[in-house]
């Protein structure tokens, strides 16, 4: 509980200055630069205050990042940020809209162009996946958690199609990542961040554009298939680990 106490004495005061700041240089500048070069400062020092490392294996696979999406199992709040600060890559987010009703931080993730979703609503989700294929034509890397909701057991979940189907229409790159050791530093229930070590695999990517709308489950099934066996194996894939924070 010190720790989390530490992160949000840094985060709260960090964020008031921070956000505001950022806004103001990126419409100054006219680029989403300064939002991303103060999100990645605090995020940093807040997972070096929760004690919380990154180890990033195989990032040679990440390749191209011009449309492509990136999608991960889901299994905490830390996962977010912490394959943001693994990839080091301008990304935007398929992020629930309560999201995007936290002041000031609203207003940077819109300036970046993330992209919300209401859960239950289908013709939001629509919506939604119409803007996803609109940002990855126009050569976004976009992050998803194709789950759409942390795991309560671990264990993972069906995927969501939306996504895929956004991919599909877009001739995107899907990458894969697996993510261990975030439920155990922030379980599913609290906030309380635990010292310890995150893992992320990237593992080998998958051309949604060979894929055909009436193919869309067989991608689903593609790429989940990747994740779970990375998963089950319990490292990814060999080799090609670095540790990034």
């Amino acid at each position: 509980m010190i720790r989390t106490a530490l992160v949000l004495v840094f985060l709260v005061p960090y964020g008031l200055v921070a956000c505001p700041l950022a806004i103001l240089l990126s419409l100054v500048s006219g680029s989403v630069a300064p939002l991303y070069g103060f999100s990645t400062f605090g995020l940093r020092w807040a997972f070096a205050i929760a004690g919380v490392r990154i180890v990033l294996e195989h990032r040679e696979r990440l390749g191209d990042i011009r449309n492509t999406v990136l999608a991960a199992n889901h299994l905490s709040h830390l996962d977010p940020p912490a394959i943001y600060l693994a990839l080091g890559v301008r990304l935007v987010a398929l992020a629930k809209r309560e999201v995007f009703d936290i002041p000031l931080f609203s207003t940077v993730i819109r300036r970046a162009g993330f992209l919300s979703i209401q859960r239950g609503d289908r013709q939001d989700a629509a919506n939604a996946v119409n803007k996803m294929t609109e940002a990855l034509r126009g050569g976004a890397c976009v992050m998803v958690f194709p789950e759409g909701t942390r795991s309560p057991t671990g264990e993972l979940m069906p995927f969501k199609k939306g996504t895929f189907v956004a991919a599909i229409e877009a001739g995107s790159r899907i990458v894969p990542i697996a993510v261990f050791g975030t439920a155990e530093l922030m379980p599913r229930h609290g906030y309380a961040v635990r010292p310890g070590l995150v893992r992320i695999a990237i593992l080998e990517s998958v051309e949604a554009g060979r894929y055909s709308y009436a193919e869309r489950d067989s991608l689903v099934a593609e790429v989940r298939g990747r994740i779970a066996a990375a998963l089950d194996a319990g490292r990814g894939g060999a080799g090609g680990e670095r540790s990034v924070a």
